[in-house]
């Protein structure tokens, strides 16, 4: 088995505890908190500063400095960075997935999130961790690592208790 089909699978196994991404989170209002913000016109583009939170239906994200890009006065894309920028969404079974890293980049329209250097993803007692993650909210699929090589996957994977 090649080492790309060995980690579909075991992404797999870590996604399979949960149904759909919560898909209404999407068509709710994005929600915006800092301590200072600035918006450029002519760019589109908005920059907030200082104890960063942003809110879109159960998800929530957090860090020092955020950068709202927009085409058409719509949202677009973030890129929220920090000491420890975290991620936090409820999905449609009811479970929670975390995430954190330094550099957490949210693609409104395609719903993907990347979370860059040192990122940690957890859903329940199962963890990835790598230099670069890749979500994709609506399908809660998983992608960690690089094509290079250079960024190892570290996961930790729990049975599924007899409760569940």
């Amino acid at each position: 088995m090649s080492k790309l089909n060995y980690i579909i699978v075991i992404f797999s196994i870590f996604i399979s505890t949960s149904v759909y991404a919560y898909e209404l989170d999407k068509n709710k209002p994005i929600f915006l908190e800092s301590d200072s913000a600035k918006w450029d016109e002519d760019s589109q583009k908005s920059t907030y500063r200082g104890n960063v939170v942003v809110t879109q239906g159960s998800m929530l994200l957090t860090g020092d400095l955020l950068i709202v890009t927009s085409k058409n006065n719509e949202i677009n894309d973030m890129i929220i960075t920090g000491e420890k920028s975290t991620y936090k969404q409820k999905t449609r079974s009811g479970k929670i997935i975390n995430g954190e890293a330094y550099k957490i980049q949210y693609f409104v329209d395609t719903s993907k999130i990347i979370f860059l250097n040192q990122a940690v993803l957890t859903q329940s007692n199962n963890v990835v961790r790598s230099n670069k993650i890749i979500y994709i909210t609506e399908s809660e699929n998983i992608i960690a690592g690089d094509k290079a090589g250079k960024s190892r996957v570290k996961m930790t994977l729990e049975p599924k208790s007899e409760n569940e």
